[in-house]
């Protein structure tokens, strides 16, 4: 069993040039320690700290998280930082403070590197209100719970859940990342990158102002929903339900099932729609008409909270509302019948999205004779003298939902593109045909080439003929529809020049 694909990110993180952040070490070198700080019947605070044990020589604090939770009253939470990086927690009039991202000169992390800081925020049930300053520069997780609760975010690069009930979200500068979860919610973009998810229930979102730059997502779920594309370039997905959507600027439109609206405003939108739609001030858009699909209910297998396994869902609607996204869950139905079982798409918390490469034969070794084989072996899946390796039956896809990573000049504003390169291995190690071999680039010199492969870039690897076609040339790479690229080019986004 090996893991490929990993993609390197902060759970959240507003895409910039400067966004990257070091990855916290292997889970299993990481001792976690809990500290109550606060437990006054108005706020109950929390600190876990991380501590790498890699080095017995050398102890490294990995990351701390300081958890703020109130009651389920209807709570009134504002949260500032001061330039030492001190955080100041207001809580129903109530001040509190406590240190923020600095760095201890008696703990250092790795590498010079001040240890990730981490602010969650769960506010239980009520009808709470949330604010967060500008000045806040710490990476923020909001749990809002049940009621009908009010967050708005200046600052802080958010990771905002609503919870059941009728939530009404702003973000600000910083963009972030938003599910509503179920209710009626009104999701609003700031002027940074945007990832909105209404989920269930009869939703507005829209992506608002900003630059030229900005990238939004949004995606309405279930329901019959209200999306308005933005400033900057926006894809919008309708999800199942009644929707009514207005493009504006660079847009690309999924309707979903339903009857849906599109109001194309004289843009020059990318619209994905079913013949049901009405599609009026459309007549400069390029419109592909998609019959509903049900491709991928065969092709993976679910595993997480409700919230995840609805957002997974969610995403695969877009997918088959998709040309490319179709072709590929339609092949990984065939591969599940073909191999006998799906992929697992699992939940994961570690800022990454990743795959696993697993086989029913993989596992009857021992752990140690797994480990002693090379990634890009046959058994593993490695194409070798033009044979495709052995098929993974028990393959593993980890998504973090909420990544967003930038990478380079180019932005992933869309969770999706990175469970998309996921699914790119994931029909790899399904039809056994990773590309053997490490990439040339002095800059990436052990670079599995399946990474590159994965998004569709050129690799040193001998080609192979992917699509088992002898009137169509053998290539280096996977072929469209399975790359990273592919479904960037169709949703209008830059094309990944480098991994």
């Amino acid at each position: 069993m090996t893991t490929i694909g990993t993609q390197t990110a902060p759970a959240v993180t507003a895409p910039s040039a400067t966004a990257d952040k070091t990855p916290p070490p292997s889970d299993n070198l990481i001792r976690r320690k809990t500290q109550m700080l606060v437990d006054d019947g108005n706020l109950k605070a929390s600190e876990e700290t991380s501590e790498y044990h890699g080095s017995p020589e050398k102890l490294t604090r990995a990351g701390n998280t300081l958890t703020l939770e109130t009651s389920d009253k209807s709570d009134v939470i504002h949260i500032s930082q001061d330039p030492n990086g001190q955080l100041q927690v207001t809580v129903n009039g109530q001040e509190y403070t406590f240190n923020g991202n600095k760095r201890s000169p008696n703990n250092p992390s790795s590498e010079g590197v001040p240890p990730q800081f981490r602010l969650h925020i769960k506010s239980g049930a009520g009808n709470d209100n949330i604010t967060l300053a500008p000045d806040v520069t710490v990476d923020v997780k909001i749990e809002a719970g049940d009621g009908d609760d009010t967050v708005q975010t200046e600052g802080g690069n958010p990771d905002i859940y609503g919870g059941r009930g009728n939530d009404t979200i702003r973000l600000g500068k910083g963009g972030g990342y938003v599910e509503g979860n179920d209710g009626d919610d009104t999701i609003i973009g700031g002027s940074g990158p945007s990832v909105m998810y209404g989920n269930k229930g009869n939703d507005r979102l829209y992506a608002g102002a900003g630059p030229t730059s900005k990238k939004s997502h949004l995606d309405g779920g279930e329901g019959e929903d209200q999306l308005y594309a933005g400033d900057g370039h926006t894809v919008i997905n309708g999800g199942d339900g009644n929707d009514q959507i207005v493009a504006h600027a660079n847009t690309t439109v999924y309707t979903g099932k339903g009857s849906d609206t599109v109001w194309g405003n004289l843009t020059k939108a990318r619209i994905y729609a079913q013949n049901n739609d009405y599609l009026p001030g459309t007549e400069q858009s390029n419109i592909t008409r998609m019959e509903p699909s049900e491709a991928g209910k065969k092709a993976f297998k679910i595993v997480g909270s409700d919230e995840f396994k609805q957002r997974v869902e969610d995403d695969l609607a877009l997918l088959r509302s998709s040309p490319v996204g179709r072709k590929m869950l339609e092949e990984m139905d065939k591969a599940a019948e073909r191999n006998g079982a799906p992929v697992t798409i699992g939940e994961t918390k570690s800022g990454s999205s990743s795959y696993t490469f697993n086989s029913s034969e993989l596992q009857k070794l021992s752990k140690q004779e797994r480990e002693e084989i090379p990634q890009d072996a046959p058994r593993m899946g490695g194409i070798k003298d033009g044979e495709p390796g052995a098929r993974a039956d028990q393959g593993i896809i980890d998504y973090m939902r909420s990544m967003i990573v930038s990478i380079g000049d180019e932005d992933i504003t869309s969770p999706i593109v990175a469970l998309y390169h996921e699914m790119a291995h994931a029909w790899n190690g399904a039809n056994g045909t990773f590309l053997a071999g490490t990439s040339d680039d002095p800059t990436s010199p052990d670079l599995a080439n399946g990474e590159p492969q994965a998004v569709g870039l050129s690799t040193n690897a001998p080609p192979f003929d992917f699509d088992n076609d002898p009137t169509t040339p053998p290539t280096s790479t996977n072929p469209a529809p399975f790359t990273e690229n592919a479904l960037r080019e169709e949703m209008g986004l830059s094309p990944r020049l480098k991994y």
